[in-house]
């Protein structure tokens, strides 16, 4: 009983998934689970490991290798005792082990638990093949056709088990941190295959239009696909909208915003997590690992909203489907500018003008297109009071081409512009907000649909 309640002191959450074995016996050690004396054993027991996997490395033709090989080799072994210390029901389990059995037993065990782990990787990877769903996005595909090849051809659990010989650049809702050879495989393909499953519950052609409406050229970034997907699900949920669509009108957004815009962190995730619910019966979906780890995405997703709404950028957040094979239907072209002397001539008179009449007097008698205004809307030095009173002037088409051309980019962005640009896109987008909603609606409506020359 006093071993049993001496054991119960390592707290499990605190070991390494990676060095699991390495952590164990520090951690053991330091709660004096371990005595001096039995952590000397362990030691020596495992440099007699190494001694002999060196051997079998070299085929007995030498007892020495270069210290970076034994070191990959130690690293190996190390791992495969961990390997197997971890299948045990309990850390008490793993540490009666560790006291009662040789090291070159426990890394037998491990050696088996290997070969068995390696067979589970390739009944997750043959899952995601078969969920794989079509799209033109790089990582996504060449992770799956090619990057895992290396790992089913030359993955070898004597002397490199801790390694992981696969191309894998495709990221995940949940990156998988501190597992390393076969776990670090399974736990990818794993969590791939549930996003492919999620994923399958809609059409590819739909993905497609909703990822290019995430950005034209999606098929080059490492973004991953599923967790815009169930972004867009839970949006549509929180419209109390069909899911299928997957999309958003301008109306749409502006509804989402008034809906969360004053509401708290927490009750934002509150929400969405409600949502979530209510999109798996909508879909139902019945998996149970697949309900949680969609459930687990709340968090992380809860923040993007959440940031969304905080720089006026929930179209980036809730991102409205979008064709790219389709070409805009409205050409508007912006006009010809003022030769350069009349117009610096004219920015001067402008920002000397002590009056805002003036300065409107000014703009309504030379400024003639709308190259011309958005030039000066830039260089005009206005406050948002003076921009809403030139936009005043302007008609719907050429708010939209405006917008098109000048959203208001979040923060993380701003350094791409110039303090007197991101000044108009604040103006225009302080503007655009106190329009009435059908106004609003249609402008907007026209971004996406124009194409300013």
């Amino acid at each position: 009983m006093n071993n049993l309640k001496k054991q119960t002191k390592v707290n499990a959450n605190k070991l390494s998934g990676e060095f699991y074995f390495q952590s164990l016996l520090q951690e053991a050690y330091l709660k004096g689970i371990l005595s001096p004396k039995e952590s000397e054993r362990v030691q020596m027991e495992c440099l007699k490991l190494l001694a002999d996997c060196t051997e079998r490395f070299t085929k007995g033709e030498s007892s020495s290798v270069r210290v970076e090989i034994a070191q990959g080799i130690m690293a190996s072994s190390l791992f495969t005792i961990g390997i197997y210390l971890k299948s045990l029901p309990d850390v008490d389990a793993a540490l009666f082990d560790i006291e009662n059995e040789p090291i070159e037993k426990l890394y037998e065990y491990g050696l088996l638990v290997l070969k068995r782990k390696v067979n589970v990787a390739r009944y997750f990877y043959n899952r995601v093949c078969k969920s794989k769903f079509k799209t033109p996005n790089h990582a996504y595909t060449i992770t799956i056709d090619q990057g895992f090849s290396p790992f089913f051809e030359t993955y070898e659990i004597n002397f490199h088990a801790h390694e992981i010989p696969s191309n894998i650049d495709y990221q995940l809702i949940h990156p998988v941190t501190d597992l390393a050879g076969v776990e670090f495989v399974i736990k990818y393909l794993e969590s791939l295959y549930y996003e492919n499953l999620f994923c399958s519950y809609f059409d590819a052609n739909i993905i497609h239009e909703v990822m290019s409406g995430y950005d034209i050229g999606y098929q080059n970034l490492l973004d991953n696909i599923c967790e815009q997907v169930f972004l867009n699900a839970l949006g549509r949920q929180l419209l109390n909208a069909p899911l299928l669509p997957l999309d958003f009108s301008p109306t749409d957004l502006n509804i989402l915003e008034n809906k969360l815009k004053n509401l708290s962190l927490t009750q934002i995730q509150a929400q969405l997590k409600a949502a979530a619910q209510e999109v798996m019966t909508a879909l139902f979906i019945t998996n149970p690992s697949l309900k949680k780890y969609l459930s687990a995405s709340i968090p992380k997703i809860t923040t993007s909203v959440y940031k969304g709404l905080a720089t006026h950028s929930l179209n980036k957040t809730f991102v409205p489907r979008y064709n790219p094979t389709i070409k805009p239907l409205v050409h508007y072209n912006m006009g010809i500018k003022m030769d350069d002397a009349t117009y610096r001539e004219l920015v001067t008179e402008f920002l000397s003008c002590r009056f805002f009449d003036d300065k409107l007097a000014i703009i309504k008698e030379h400024i003639k297109t709308l190259a011309d205004m958005e030039d000066l809307l830039i260089a005009g030095e206005l406050d948002p009071i003076e921009a809403a009173m030139v936009f005043d002037l302007l008609e719907d088409i050429e708010l939209a081409a405006l917008t098109k051309r000048h959203p208001l980019h979040p923060a993380i962005d701003a350094i791409d512009y110039s303090p007197s640009e991101i000044r108009l896109q604040k103006n225009l987008d302080a503007y655009l907000r106190t329009l009435p909603q059908d106004r609003l609606a249609k402008i907007l409506g026209m971004t996406t649909t124009i194409e300013v020359v």
